[in-house]
């Protein structure tokens, strides 16, 4: 099942994130990279502008990935999905200003991953 969809992975845990890609790049998806970092993230986005972000809510260094998701899309819209272990009603709000196509709370499974990327990229805002 090939997908002409770039999906830019931001996650601060290596094996999650490897995880990540290796359940995405099974079914056809296109990964265009991995960053554990704010600044890595927007570098990667400004370089292979992707279609779709997976964005962790904690994120290494001192930018999360709530602030983080605002600044690039400051730069250009994608579609936005973040996966996240927190659920406290102040951070879910943050993360609702931005307008979101998904939220995965964490733990999740591979079904649930692809259910949400599949209802990402067919939802208008993608």
């Amino acid at each position: 099942m090939a997908k002409a969809v770039n999906i830019l992975i931001v996650e601060n845990e290596t094996l999650v994130a490897m995880g990540v890609r290796r359940m995405l790049e099974s079914v056809g998806y296109r990964v265009c990279g991995i960053a554990a970092t704010a600044a890595a993230a927007q570098d990667l986005a400004r370089a292979h502008a992707p279609d779709l972000v997976l964005m962790d809510v904690t994120l290494r260094g001192q930018v999360d990935g709530i602030e983080a998701a605002a600044a690039m899309l400051a730069e250009r819209p994608f579609a936005l999905v973040f996966v996240t272990a927190h659920s406290d009603p102040k951070t879910r709000a943050r993360m609702q200003a931005l307008h979101p196509v998904g939220i995965l709370p964490k733990p999740f499974t591979e079904r649930q991953l692809l259910q949400i990327i599949h209802a990402s990229i067919a939802s208008p805002a993608a």
